[in-house]
C-alpha cells in the first residue's frame, strides 16, 4: 500500500555572504563549454570561460550550465572560493583582485576546528 522512498539532498554552500547579488544574461561563443560557477569573460564572438590570459576582462561567475545558447552570471555578489570551477591555469588568488574590481568577493572556508 504505502512504499518508503529514499532520497538524498546535497545542499550547495556557494553564497558566502549577504552582499547583494545582480545577474546578467549573455550569448555564449558558439561550440564553447562554460561549467557551472566558472569564472567567465566576454569575447568578439560571445562569453566563453575565463583562461589565465584574459582575467582582466573578467565580466562575472556563471550562474547555471548555458542553455539555449546564453548564459546567466553573477555580476556581483559574495562566494566560496572553494565552489568555484577553475579552468586550468586559473587560481583563486589571481581571480580575488579581478573579481573584487567587479564587486564580486571570493571568501575561503576557515577550519576553526
Amino acid at each position: 500500500m504505502y512504499e518508503i522512498t529514499t532520497t538524498e539532498f546535497n545542499p550547495e554552500n556557494f553564497f558566502a555572504g549577504s552582499f547583494p547579488i545582480a545577474k546578467d544574461v549573455g550569448a555564449i561563443k558558439t561550440g564553447s563549454t562554460i561549467n557551472r560557477h566558472a569564472p567567465l569573460v566576454k569575447g568578439a564572438n560571445g562569453i566563453v570561460e575565463a583562461d589565465s590570459e584574459s582575467l582582466d576582462d573578467l565580466i562575472g561567475i556563471a550562474a547555471a550550465v548555458p542553455s539555449g545558447g546564453k548564459v546567466v552570471y553573477y555580476l556581483t555578489g559574495e562566494f566560496f572560493a572553494d565552489a568555484l570551477h577553475l579552468p586550468t591555469g586559473v587560481t583563486v588568488e589571481a581571480l580575488k583582485p579581478a573579481f573584487r574590481k567587479l564587486g564580486i568577493f571570493l571568501k575561503e572556508v576557515i577550519d576553526n576546528g
